[in-house]
């Protein structure tokens, strides 16, 4: 039922009258709830609260499955002038990437060229770069490209991991493998939101909550730092139970929650003792990451409406 629901609502955001209406009309109806500006500059005033509050950033350059190199590049030199912005403001510029925005649909050359100069600009910049993951096409090219990165010297740089993929334990150590040293190693873990063919993923919560913390554990036992990102209640408490019975190092345990989603809440783990930093969606180009939001299960639906009151 997941996975139909799910691929339901991703096919009616495809229909060009809906993407059309709905791109024409977003922004002004609701969109900049969940997006903090079409720019880093008009982001800025939303950025400032929220580490006022406690909380971090982590800054989405929106856009994905760019057409031609021309675009790639156009792209890479948004997400340098965002980093550029974020310095500038005094906020450590850290800036997830998705690895078709900069051209790896098209040439992975292309792909580690722009994602190592943004990579190293970030760190340089007290920052870092997380390139996120796509849909399952493009998993093991973003593994290579994340090796890649680590190799030109870029360690700071993260990866995500999708729960709800069948393949994703052997992607983790395939991760673990390949990170220069796995107790630096920063990986988010995420359920998934795209729509993949039934065969390839889990389609009961139940079982998708236990592979998510299956992977959390893993990887925290192996030394690693997770980035638990989900509002999912049960898998945050059960995150930050896992984390006080272990003993689990500070910084070891990070919670990654979307921009205008349960902000009480994010406040909420915080005054807990808890490491926050918010998924915070910046550009013109929100539409796709909006309807994945929808996507990811019907529950999604009661946030977006809790979101608009806090």
């Amino acid at each position: 039922m997941l996975n139909l629901y799910r691929r339901g609502v991703l096919g009616v955001a495809a229909l060009e009258p809906v993407s059309r209406l709905a791109r024409r009309h977003g922004w002004r109806l609701g969109a900049r709830r969940f997006v903090a500006g079409q720019d880093p500059d008009e982001a800025l005033p939303a950025l400032r609260e929220i580490v006022a509050s406690g909380r971090q950033v982590i800054v989405d350059v929106l856009g994905e499955y760019v057409a031609d190199a021309a675009a790639a590049q156009a792209m890479a030199a948004e997400v340098a002038f965002t980093i550029t912005t974020l310095a500038q403001a005094g906020l450590a510029p850290v800036v997830s990437v998705k690895p078709t925005q900069v051209g790896l649909a098209l040439d992975a050359d292309l792909a580690a060229e722009q994602v190592r100069a943004l990579a190293s600009q970030a760190e340089a910049a007290g920052g870092k770069l997380t390139l996120d993951m796509e849909d399952v096409r493009y998993v093991d090219a973003t593994l290579a490209l994340l090796e890649r990165t680590w190799q030109a010297g870029a360690g700071r740089t993260s990866g995500v991991l999708q729960a709800y993929l069948l393949r994703t334990p052997t992607d983790l150590e395939t991760m673990l493998a390949a990170a220069p040293d796995p107790v630096a190693l920063e990986v988010r873990i995420v359920k998934g939101a795209y729509a993949e063919e039934p065969s390839l993923t889990l389609s009961d919560m139940a079982a998708i909550r236990r592979a998510f913390m299956d992977l959390a554990e893993r990887a925290w036992r192996a030394g690693a730092q997770v980035n638990v990102a989900t509002h999912d209640e049960r898998l945050i408490l059960e995150a930050a139970a896992f984390a006080r019975g272990a003993g689990l190092a500070p910084g070891k345990l990070e919670f990654q929650l979307l921009y205008g989603v349960r902000p009480k809440r994010q406040r909420a783990l915080v005054e807990e003792g808890h490491r926050v930093r918010i998924y915070v969606p910046v550009g013109r180009d929100w539409y796709g990451y909006f309807s994945r939001r929808l996507a990811e299960r019907p529950a999604n639906l009661a946030f977006v409406l809790r979101g608009l009151v806090g």
